[in-house]
């Protein structure tokens, strides 16, 4: 028997291994897309990248499941070059500290171009303070050649000031220089101070706030009602897919043709033939229809289309040059219909842009100006509006360029989100930062990240990407209450399925049989959603005797044992019929074997008969599959879970495996491979008790 339990046990650990690397392949083979599923259908592919790169999924496929497998902290305690500690904090969660030497805990966040470290002692207490010292420059060779090449960009950017330029390759050259004669690092970072802190005051303090504004501004502009409407046809004409469907489509023309019949009539009435067509699902219709009118209507909107493209490209002097082509009457004619356009545009981009930097209010009195038909007047303010722009954008280009000429550092470190984080000083990096409504843009930040997990062997099969808790903790009160559910439904619904079964096979071919074989029939092709919405329409709505949901919050199920009424009752009804009948074939099969008439012919009594000889016996196949469905209560209850909202196993590892939160499918399926192959081995086990001839080796 230990033989056979030990074979057992390796039997699970291979079938646990290759089920998790499947479950793993497909999960990545699988449709959809985490990024989108946490952040929304609109996130840019930057941001999805980030996203990807923070919770480590742009890591090749078998280096995530290794990780998995057998954790990563090793690999960043090496990259880091300090012990890592993972510590529960009172209120519960997991965190991962570096240790220094002296014990205390540290970690690390950066706030600009400054490290702070956050110190954690044995008392509680937390500190935090610059911790700059620890940036180490980054391959000094790779530097030199890095500012040489930015030399040359900068000699040939016309765009700058030739005072400025010259300010800027002055301090550049002094920094080469230190780059090519010092080789102590320690002598480079003094040396490399002077020259780096001149650098300073060419860096504007509130550039970043202003091309954040700028950024922020550019999807706020593009919603303009023709530009929407041009975007919808650019795309069709060049058969992009587009992620928003026909009748989103056909919204936003009519919002276009709303606006264009206070100009164009005629132009109006196609834009609401293309709406009708989108309306239907007929996107070709729509497009014979826009095709002849929307280069006009592209022409009259040129130039805003290009400055908006501009400002969501980041392209600030492109955007001056926009503003320069709507102020030059030979690129801009502006007549009535046109002067009508722009000015409506130019309102929304003068209001949204003004509070940003003061100086775009000249695009407010430019379409001010517009509307009163003074067109001179409005092209002065657009002149002003382009100065203000390039006086903008050159800003930007320095400070960029001011960032870029400072030589780059580098620091591996633990971050506040429990990863191991290689940040980068210096340069014009730009990276997001997950918030709680979705990402924000930020300069500089982490170029590598290592979210730190020990590995499902050392029990930390990682963290959820749709809750960001723990998934063993989580999985562990979920599967707490799939056993809840399930062993009630076990205890009710096994022995009365026996029993009902027994008394059916013993009494074969009478009414007793037909009526709980009808019975048993019935509640087996029952869907559980049937069931359990006709339980819910009686009991709960109509009788109001129990609750047709299952709302715990932090309670354990058995705190509210009246919501568990309808679960268990709609279990026992799916299980009821399937072992009845089960059994009731089996008592059959031996009540007409060979043994048991020959205990018939030796005078035996009938009750002797059945429960010393043929209970037993025909129970074999019954614990089959009574041990096979125990598996299927506690993971296969999805549908029971989802109608009742019940907190279990079989409903997370469905809304995991919506979501693919490949973290919980893992988890969730090692579970149950346990809990299959366990079932099957008390199972095994069992034989041996109910016939002795079965024996193991």
């Amino acid at each position: 028997m230990l033989k056979f339990i030990l074979r057992r046990i390796g039997l699970l650990l291979l079938t646990m291994f290759l089920v998790s690397v499947i479950v793993f392949g497909v999960t990545e083979a699988a449709p959809g897309n985490i990024a989108r599923n946490v952040l929304g259908a609109y996130i840019t592919p930057e941001q999805e990248k980030s996203f990807l790169a923070q919770m480590g999924l742009d890591r090749p496929i078998y280096q995530r499941y290794f990780f998995w497998l057998v954790g990563n902290d090793w690999l960043a305690r090496r990259r880091i070059g300090m012990p890592l500690k993972q510590i529960r904090t009172e209120k519960g969660f997991l965190e991962w500290w570096a240790v220094e030497p002296d014990g205390t805990l540290i970690r690390w966040k950066l706030e600009g171009d400054n490290l702070i470290a956050i110190r954690k002692y044995a008392d509680g207490r937390l500190e935090q303070q610059e911790d700059n010292g620890r940036w180490r420059v980054r391959a000094p060779n790779e530097e030199l050649a890095r500012l040489r090449g930015l030399r040359g960009e900068i000699e040939g950017d016309t765009r700058l000031l030739e005072e400025d330029r010259a300010a800027l390759l002055s301090r550049l050259d002094v920094i080469i220089g230190v780059l090519e004669s010092v080789t102590s690092e320690q002598e480079m970072l003094s040396a490399l101070a002077g020259p780096e802190k001149e650098l300073d005051a060419f860096i504007d303090p509130n550039a970043t706030r202003l091309e954040e504004g700028l950024l922020g501004a550019a999807p706020e502009l593009a919603r303009d009602e023709i530009y929407e409407a041009l975007v919808i046809y650019r795309n069709l004409s060049v058969g992009a897919t587009m992620s928003i469907p026909p009748q989103q489509m056909a919204n936003k023309m009519n919002r276009a043709a709303t606006v264009v019949a206070k100009i164009d009539e005629e132009l109006a009435k196609q834009l609401t033939d293309a709406q009708n067509a989108f309306q239907v699902g007929n996107v070709d219709v729509a497009m014979e229809t826009l095709t002849p009118i929307m280069p006009a209507l592209e022409a009259q909107s040129a130039s805003y289309i290009h400055f908006v493209d501009a400002l969501q490209g980041a392209d600030f002097f492109a955007a001056e040059k926009a503003l320069r082509e709507m102020a030059d009457p030979e690129k801009t004619p502006l007549d009535s219909a046109h002067a009508a356009l722009l000015g409506r545009q130019l309102g929304k981009a003068g209001g949204v842009l003004r509070k940003i930097s003061p100086g775009f209010k000249a695009l407010s009195d430019a379409s001010t100006a517009l509307t009163k038909g003074e067109i001179e007047t409005a092209r002065a303010k657009l002149q002003e509006a382009a100065d203000h722009m390039a006086q903008v954008a050159r800003g930007l280009r320095m400070t960029e360029l001011a960032r870029l000429a400072k030589v780059q550092r580098t620091f591996w470190g633990v971050d506040t989100n429990n990863r191991a984080v290689l940040w980068e000083r210096g340069g014009t990096r730009v990276s997001w930062q997950m918030i709680e409504m979705g990402m924000r843009r930020i300069r500089g930040g982490a170029v590598e990240y290592l979210p730190l997990q020990r590995g499902l062997l050392r029990g930390d099969p990682g963290v959820s990407v749709r809750t960001y808790r723990p998934v063993g903790e989580t999985l562990m009160l979920r599967l707490r209450n799939s056993l809840v559910l399930a062993a009630i439904a076990f205890v009710v619904v096994m022995p009365l399925a026996l029993v009902l079964g027994l008394i059916a096979g013993l009494n074969e071919g009478k009414p007793i049989d037909r009526i709980l074989s009808i019975f048993g029939l019935v509640t087996t092709v029952t869907p559980e959603f049937v069931s359990g919405i006709f339980l819910i329409l009686i009991f709960a709505y109509w009788l109001k005797l129990v609750p047709g949901a299952t709302v715990f919050g932090e309670k354990a199920p058995w705190e509210r044992p009246d919501m568990l009424i309808l679960p268990v009752a709609t279990l026992t009804l799916v299980e009821l019929g399937y072992v009845l009948r089960m059994t009731r074939a089996s008592m059959s099969d031996v009540m007409r074997a060979p043994y048991i008439r020959t205990a018939f012919l030796k005078g035996l009594p009938y009750w002797r008969i059945v429960l010393k000889h043929a209970v037993r016996n025909a129970l074999i196949a019954p614990i089959t599959v009574i041990m096979l469905h125990v598996n299927w209560l506690v993971g296969g209850i999805v549908i029971v879970e989802a109608i009742f909202g019940y907190p279990g196993l079989g409903k997370y590892l469905l809304e995991a495996a919506l979501f693919k939160d490949f973290n919980a499918i893992e988890a969730g399926a090692m579970v149950l491979v346990t809990l299959a192959v366990g079932t099957q081995l008390l199972a095994d086990i069992a034989y041996t008790f109910l016939n002795p001839r079965i024996r193991y080796q």
